[in-house]
């Protein structure tokens, strides 16, 4: 009867463990969305910001984000306007991030969750920010040359690159691609 009792104690510690417990594994793409997550938990100095910027900028494709911001424009650049327009989204998003005060992320993740097709993964993320508030962060990624990376960040529901799509429609609405990539330049030399 004693051996039943502890068995049964055992059995329900490890249920649990098991279904109650953020999960210890994940598949590639759920790795490289703990990558950054855990590289962010300690910034406060733009100095440190900078660092970690080269350390988690590699998990990222830019360019798979800018040109989903661009979407139906984006056919009628040329290569070289392509690789501008790449190179100053990439700045422009590498000046928000620095700029931010504290961790972009939180500092515990709760659970995460992944959905993983063979070449489109998303991976749902509940964390603890320092507040000790839970945010919902989701990574959109795709397989490219083999590796995982993401092209879209959705915070609480708001997507960095419908955000960015948004703005460009409504700037190229009004005005044209050279004026959009001098707006760029202006921004970043004021930064």
């Amino acid at each position: 009867m004693r051996y039943r009792r502890i068995a049964f104690k055992i059995f329900i510690g490890i249920f649990f463990l098991t279904f109650t417990s953020t999960p210890l594994w994940s598949g590639e793409p759920g790795e490289v969305v703990k990558d950054v997550i855990f590289k962010d938990a300690s910034l406060n100095t733009k100095e440190r910001k900078q660092k970690l910027w080269k350390e988690i900028s590699p998990s990222f494709s830019f360019e798979e984000m800018a040109k989903r911001a661009m979407w139906k424009h984006w056919k009628k650049l040329s290569p070289d306007e392509k690789n501008e327009f790449v190179e100053l989204f990439t700045n422009n998003i590498k000046s928000a991030y620095i700029r931010k005060s504290g961790s972009h992320f939180g500092k515990k993740i709760i659970s995460l969750r992944e959905k993983q097709g063979n070449k489109y993964a998303k991976v749902q993320v509940e964390l603890l920010k320092r507040t000790e508030d839970e945010m919902s962060v989701d990574f959109r990624l795709f397989r490219k040359n083999g590796k995982w990376r993401i092209f879209d960040v959705v915070f609480e529901g708001v997507s960095i690159v419908n955000n960015y799509r948004r703005q460009i429609y409504s700037f190229l609405s009004k005005s044209s691609y050279e004026e959009l990539v001098q707006k760029l330049k202006q921004n970043q030399g004021k930064k």
